[in-house]
């Protein structure tokens, strides 16, 4: 008697609420590629019920992570639909300057349970450098009438993070500590992560190390330590799923996606679809496939050219 081998269904996914913004970031790889292979578009609330249907082992999603959650026009169906179903929904990461009241109280009312922040800065001079066309202290507003309704509702949820990228327009101690402050008085987690600029080196690397905890040092970079090829293992354990419902290769990968829809076959069908199998096996060094959305991505060529694939204990 033959068994079919057991497929590993993964209970969290990240799901794209909304790939348009309000913001123009200096350097959104999504604004300067007109929307990339992405397209522009928003989760539709009958598409989320579809997908929770087809996908019962789903119990966490991430509304992520190309455009702004908030301005999907379904997004308060999508909340109460979750919350609903048992669902637990995160959101991350958003820039939090154009939200309604009435949004607000639903990420508390049907208990979001974690929504990040961007702001890069302590003040709109520097906050604005980067996420242009943003106002740091609108969004220092609306975290504070976030709060007002988690103590209405006597609610611990969402909770609330505070991302600061450092980068060359913040990376000034002052701002960085004042962020600090700031985000102690709100009762905000803060956290900081390093910018994808290559070429950034901080003007003072021990002092921001001290007081941000990230290291700058030529080895401790993206491709290395913790952080290897991170976006890379989301294809086994944490699939990214656009708007539309065509399954991305991961979180970062904006340009090429499968030609899989997961709203129409299902998400296990899609993960274990040929493609994604000889896509999982070419990251760990196999064959190539030119048709694989993660052929010309700069991590996988990075892992080409130094023969450095992701290896086997690693997913584990």
């Amino acid at each position: 008697m033959f068994f079919k081998k057991k497929r590993f269904l993964p209970a969290t996914v990240g799901l794209e609420a909304c790939t348009l913004c309000n913001l123009k970031c200096a350097d959104c790889y999504m604004r300067k590629g007109n929307f990339c292979g992405v397209g522009a578009g928003y989760l539709k609330a009958e598409d989320f019920v579809s997908f929770l249907d087809k996908n019962p082992f789903v119990k966490n999603v991430e509304l992520a992570n190309n455009g702004e959650v908030f301005l999907n026009p379904y997004l308060l169906d999508i909340f109460k639909i979750a919350f609903e179903r048992g669902v637990n929904i995160y959101c991350n990461t958003v820039n939090f300057n154009k939200v309604s009241d009435e949004i607000l109280e639903a990420i508390v009312k049907y208990k979001i349970k974690l929504l990040t922040v961007a702001v890069d800065g302590a003040s709109q001079e520097t906050y604005s450098k980067y996420r242009v066309g943003g106002n740091f202290d609108k969004v220092m507003d609306n975290i504070k009438k976030l709060n007002e309704y988690k103590k209405k509702y006597d609610s611990v949820y969402p909770i609330l993070e505070w991302q600061y990228v450092v980068m060359k327009t913040d990376d000034s101690i002052e701002e960085i500590e004042k962020a600090k402050k700031i985000a102690k008085e709100l009762g905000v987690v803060i956290f900081f992560k390093k910018t994808w600029e290559k070429d950034y080196k901080p003007s003072n690397p021990e002092e921001i190390q001290k007081a941000t905890g990230l290291d700058f040092s030529d080895d401790n970079n993206i491709y290395k330590g913790s952080e290897r090829f991170l976006p890379c293992k989301d294809l086994w354990s944490f699939p990214y799923i656009n708007y539309d419902g065509r399954l991305c290769a991961c979180c970062c990968n904006a340009n090429d996606l499968f030609d899989i829809n997961v709203f129409e076959v299902g998400l296990e069908e899609a993960l274990y679809n040929p493609m994604v199998e000889k896509t999982r096996k070419m990251l760990m060094g196999g064959k190539k496939y030119e048709e694989s959305p993660c052929y010309k991505c700069e991590l996988f060529l990075k892992m080409v050219k130094d023969n450095n694939f992701i290896k086997k204990d690693e997913l584990k």
